[in-house]
């Protein structure tokens, strides 16, 4: 892939000390999706469901998803990471396969899981062929009514602040203190083009939105769920 931010999120995790807290405590909003009463017809026995986490990161959510007796699998976008995350969770006795690959290229067979995630990863595609790729993507390894759960960045978020509006829902970054910078990215405008980017390859989609005003930034993301059809 020739993406800088990729090679840069490669060095990252690679460099990262797995005890930082940053790397042991899951999504906080990624727990009240899976544990909490705030989903319609949400099925919460997720014991030996298959799950795919989207840019595992720092495995921080896979923690979680263990937790939840779930089968994990996860993606990056490097061999690299998957290598060293792979062997890093084996301390702490979680089984996990690992592979690389990236929204419009998931290395798994058609129809294989009963949930997927992807946490604040589905943006990073530049345009909306590639965006609406990805979504098929997610879709052809879904389980018919298998569900996906979502958070991406909303228009609030500080990552857009000073950002150069390129096309349709496509933004170039211009934070200088941020290693994006220059690269362009998709983000849903609103709700509206959540439900119909979605709307062919999913359905009983939901979607919530969440704001915080910490100081100087403002993390804004909009989450979504819904099923395959």
């Amino acid at each position: 892939m020739k993406n800088k931010s990729f090679n840069k999120w490669t060095e990252f995790y690679l460099k990262s000390d797995f005890k930082s807290s940053n790397q042991l405590y899951p999504s906080e909003n990624l727990i009240r999706m899976l544990k909490g009463n705030y989903i319609k017809n949400l099925n919460k026995d997720y014991r030996g469901k298959k799950v795919l986490d989207i840019g595992f990161g720092s495995g921080n959510n896979l923690f979680f998803l263990n937790q939840l007796e779930m089968e994990l699998y996860g993606t990056e976008v490097s061999d690299e990471i998957c290598k060293e995350y792979v062997n890093k969770l084996k301390k702490y006795n979680i089984d996990v396969t690992l592979r690389k690959g990236f929204n419009f290229k998931l290395p798994f067979n058609n129809v294989f899981f009963d949930y997927l995630i992807s946490w604040n990863v589905i943006h990073y595609e530049n345009s909306e062929s590639k965006m609406k790729k990805a979504i098929k993507e997610y879709s052809r390894v879904m389980k018919k009514n298998g569900r996906i759960f979502i958070s991406t960045t909303g228009p609030n978020n500080s990552i857009l602040r000073g950002a150069k509006l390129i096309d349709n829902h496509l933004y170039q970054i211009k934070r200088k203190d941020n290693f994006r910078e220059n690269e362009i990215y998709f983000y849903f405008d609103n709700e509206y083009y959540i439900n119909k980017f979605f709307q062919d390859d999913f359905k009983e989609i939901q979607i919530a939105r969440t704001t915080t005003n910490l100081f100087s930034e403002i993390n804004d993301w909009f989450l979504i769920t819904a099923l395959k059809k």
